[in-house]
């Protein structure tokens, strides 16, 4: 019985031993690898082509044509002529006598400012450069044709040297004129003008204008009158200061 048992034991542990051992050696045999059809290569190694953007070609964009304006035409701007503000009547700072209107400068600033605001007279300021002069500035209600003063020539002693009749253009009405009054005396004699008898002449002209007739030594005779005075006629004696 304990020989059966035995080799029963042994039996056993042969069988269990194979058993064991056949999956260890399935284990370490190696399987065959399967061979990769041809049409499986070719898959693998063709490799697809990109496919291909078609091109879309832009439209050129069309640029908008700008109109250009045409250009404005610069129109030169001309000067707008500066009213001449209207002269006040009656004149400021002026005398009046038998409806003449009539002033001379007061001092020598006045004179200088007269002289230069008057570029007419520039001649006459040259005279009176060599010979004793004045001046005088007279308007009137109405047209005068032409001016007339009548003077007297005084040197400085007041011994009278003659006298002087001047004839002058003519002015509108109520407008302010300036005039000169020239002798033929030289400056040097500190001579002067007085006693200066203003005519506003209406009618006809006798005598050439301008101009100064200056008559010498006559202290007895009376200041000549050229014009035959009318009614239409007005005359006022002033008194101007010589301009030296």
């Amino acid at each position: 019985m304990g020989e059966i048992s035995l080799l029963a034991l042994r039996l056993l542990i042969t069988l269990a031993l194979a058993f064991s051992a056949a999956p260890a050696n399935a284990a370490t045999n190696p399987s065959p690898t399967p061979k990769k059809s041809s049409t499986a290569t070719e898959k693998s190694v063709t490799e697809k082509k990109p496919a291909k953007k078609k091109s879309v070609k832009k439209k050129p964009v069309k640029k908008k044509s700008v109109k250009k304006k045409p250009a404005k035409k610069k129109t030169r701007k001309t000067a707008k002529p500066i009213p001449i503000p209207k002269a006040k009547w009656p004149p400021k700072g002026f005398k009046l006598s038998n409806g003449i209107y009539y002033s001379s400068p007061k001092n020598e600033k006045e004179l200088v400012t007269l002289l230069t605001s008057k570029s007419a007279l520039a001649a006459d300021i040259k005279n009176c450069k060599k010979f004793i002069c004045t001046v005088i500035q007279v308007a009137s209600e109405e047209k005068c044709s032409a001016w007339q003063f009548t003077s007297r020539v005084v040197a400085y002693d007041g011994k009278p040297l003659g006298s002087l009749n001047s004839l002058r253009k003519g002015s509108k009405g109520k407008i302010v004129t300036t005039y000169f009054l020239v002798s033929t005396e030289p400056v040097e004699n500190n001579s002067e003008i007085k006693r200066i008898v203003t005519t506003c002449i209406r009618g006809p002209v006798a005598g050439e204008i301008p101009s100064d007739n200056f008559v010498g030594d006559l202290s007895t005779v009376a200041p000549v009158e050229t014009q035959t005075y009318t009614q239409a006629n007005t005359q006022t004696e002033t008194q101007a200061p010589a301009a030296q």
